[in-house]
């Protein structure tokens, strides 16, 4: 039982020096923040539909051979990595979400 307090009381330890951003040297090559880049949580989440989406319509275009479709998929889930700005994401995601709806339309 001495084990599992003592195991208890050194995790807190490490969970303390890691938010006080004293921990190791071992520690500190492990910052999350650095992952993400200067992502804000809007682009996540934007990214994140944007993905879901594109998946869908990947699966789509493929079933059903459109190729059209397909690439707008493709493009749904490829273009977010490459956009940092919220607003112009924003309105890529749309209009590519858009796009084979209109060019249906008017093709």
């Amino acid at each position: 039982m001495a084990d599992v307090t003592q195991g208890a009381a050194e995790l807190n330890d490490i969970a303390a020096k890691i938010q006080s951003g004293s921990a190791d040297s071992a520690l500190n090559g492990l910052d999350v923040g650095s992952l993400l880049g200067s992502m804000s949580m809007t682009n996540i989440v934007i990214s994140v539909v944007a993905g879901l989406i594109g998946s869908g319509f990947f699966m789509y275009g493929k079933k059903r051979q459109n190729f059209r479709v397909l690439g707008f998929g493709v493009a749904l889930c490829v273009v977010p990595y490459f956009i940092s700005n919220t607003l112009l994401l924003l309105v890529a995601c749309i209009a590519m979400t858009a796009a084979p709806f209109v060019m249906e339309r008017y093709a």
